[in-house]
């Protein structure tokens, strides 16, 4: 998360060329939506695919 908050912030100059502002725009929009995808969409898409189940709560603590 940090490398992808590093690499929009390092794209905020390129904004305001008219040059290379376009493609900043787009490529600062797909590190962020990549990054949710991947910190929220990939884990609940394995644990639907493999049936992970929580445990309950009191096995939980007999555990540690």
């Amino acid at each position: 998360m940090l490398t992808a908050a590093a690499a929009v912030l390092a794209l905020i100059p390129l904004v305001r060329s008219d040059f290379f502002g376009p493609m900043a725009v787009a490529m600062m929009g797909g590190i962020v939506v990549a990054t949710g995808l991947t910190l929220g969409f990939l884990p609940a898409l394995y644990a639907a695919w493999f049936r992970v189940r929580r445990r309950p709560a009191d096995a939980a603590v007999a555990a540690r």
